[in-house]
């Protein structure tokens, strides 16, 4: 894959999401094409799942487009890996927002859960099993895992494998990696604090990424990802890197997972 010369001499810095700007602008109606293409073959592709024996091709067919699409872009394209975000050299230099963001979000999104499932299940906030027994833990993760190995430890490992490597890390390398450049492209940045920067094309890859959540599940719930998009969003532009938004969102999913299959017991 060719590579290009870092932006704006700082590879990892506040202004390094905005990578030739003429260059994204001449990709952004392909990359829409693109975008609304891999977003259609994912939510559609899940009618698939009804059939046990294709269950898990279809988790992997999607895996590989979102992988696939946008390296091979950014082989085509001149600006190289720049392009798509793929550099992990500043993730040092970001732990501390994604630590930050999550605590400050972590707990609220625990409650939410809890109440949502308690009005989805019809049963009062507060009577599922938010703590769970220390006895019961191997049960919990391997029902969060849908493993059977009897070793919480292994269980836990290979849920953080999946979700980080299988889950998180293709679709933040195509949606904030290859798309959100190129449809912010559009827009003017507006400047927050510390770093951030709000652009108005964070909001539209959010809403692709939302959709493709939606579609073949048609459950209004699943409009959810919408909104630590956000967050990955604003990660990604700050830093012009996928790697915390890798990272915020592998310890959203562990975190769902988990308290899902709590709720599940």
């Amino acid at each position: 894959m060719q590579s290009s010369p870092p932006l704006n001499g700082n590879r990892t810095g506040p202004t390094s999401d905005r990578p030739h700007p003429r260059a994204l602008g001449e990709e952004r109606p392909r990359a829409l094409r693109i975008g609304f293409g891999v977003t259609l073959f994912i939510g559609l592709s899940k009618h698939l799942a009804v059939v046990p024996a294709l269950q898990s091709l279809v988790g992997l067919a999607a895996a590989a487009v979102q992988l696939f699409v946008p390296l091979r872009e950014a082989d085509r394209s001149p600006l190289g890996d720049d392009g798509i975000g793929y550099r992990l050299d500043g993730i040092g230099r970001e732990l501390f927002w994604v630590l930050t963001i999550f605590l400050l979000t972590a707990l609220p999104f625990w409650f939410l859960h809890e109440f949502w499932w308690a009005w989805m299940q019809g049963r009062p906030p507060g009577q599922s099993a938010l703590a769970i027994p220390v006895g019961d833990l191997s049960t919990w993760l391997q029902s969060a895992a849908w493993l059977g190995t009897s070793n919480p430890a292994l269980d836990l490992v290979e849920l953080m494998l999946i979700h980080f490597l299988a889950v998180a890390l293709p679709e933040e390398l195509f949606y904030r990696g290859y798309l959100q450049p190129r449809l912010c492209s559009s827009f003017r940045d507006h400047r927050l604090a510390w770093g951030f920067r709000w652009n108005h094309g964070i909001a539209l890859t959010a809403a692709l990424f939302a959709l493709a959540h939606f579609l073949g599940e048609y459950n209004p719930a699943r409009f959810g990802p919408f909104f630590p998009a956000l967050l990955f969003g604003l990660l990604r532009r700050r830093s012009g890197s996928i790697g915390g938004a890798v990272l915020l969102h592998g310890m959203y999913n562990l975190l769902g997972a988990l308290l899902f299959a709590g709720m599940m017991e």
